[in-house]
């Protein structure tokens, strides 16, 4: 009878111990996705202030040409707006494969966290499966015998 008892506690014990892994690994997925969407906003926020600054950098340009005299339209002005657009987009690209890798990052660790925890976890219940049935023994018998 005492057998039965300690795979009942066992057993409850696991359940207990497994249901509280699934509730970490919830609260961690929550802060996963909580870091991901505020990278998502600030990138949004960092494209707004590109674009403005990119609006300034143009307006100045076509001031510039204006102010000496050169067509604001049409050759070394339109040229000098591309290059801004270009370097303005070029930058934009690079933050965003930059908060790409983050984001994978944070998956990544995350995914790591799940995998290392279900791996201790599996050993440790293993391990105590173990104990428990060997401390069982009596007259070289067991339960699984």
């Amino acid at each position: 009878m005492g057998a039965l008892s300690s795979l009942a506690t066992l057993g409850l014990n696991l359940a207990l111990s497994r249901q509280a892994q699934k509730a970490e690994d919830k609260q961690s997925r929550s802060a996963a996705a909580q870091q991901i969407e505020r990278i998502r906003l600030d990138s949004a926020g960092d494209r707004q202030r590109a674009e403005a600054d990119l609006r300034r950098r143009i307006a100045a340009e076509r001031a510039r040409a204006g102010a000496a005299g050169v067509a604001l339209t049409g050759g070394s002005a339109d040229a000098v707006i591309r290059g801004l657009e270009e370097e303005s987009r070029a930058e934009v690209a690079a933050r965003m494969a930059e908060d790409e890798a983050r984001i994978a990052a944070i998956r990544d660790s995350l995914g790591q966290r799940r995998r290392r925890n279900l791996l201790d976890f599996t050993s440790r219940w293993l391990n105590a499966g173990t104990r428990s049935l060997g401390g069982m023994r009596t007259g070289g018998r067991s339960l699984l015998d």
